[in-house]
């Protein structure tokens, strides 16, 4: 049984509870996890980018903040994967 190290998992800064849920895997390749920061990244651009062509009148009620939130959780778990893929010390 392989044993996992206490500092391989790091939780997310976008756990909002006291309750970590959502963890990175630090042992994981670095070139998985810049795809994965990569992936949110071009996916919060284009939610952004679908704001910048929209007008209050083109949004239904309520889009806007959800668009935001998704967007914004996005580049928050985006970030936390480049951050340790920059740091990463590949063996």
């Amino acid at each position: 049984m392989e044993t996992i190290a206490q500092d391989q998992f790091k939780p997310l800064s976008s756990n909002f509870s006291s309750d970590q849920v959502l963890f990175l895997n630090t042992e994981a390749p670095r070139l998985e996890i810049i795809d994965a920061a990569t992936l949110r990244f071009i996916a919060a651009k284009d939610l952004i980018n679908t704001i910048a062509c929209m007008t209050i009148q083109d949004a239904p009620d309520n889009s806007l903040p959800a668009v935001c939130q998704a967007a914004q959780l996005l580049l928050s778990d985006a970030w936390d994967l480049f951050q340790v893929a920059i740091y990463k010390k590949d063996a």
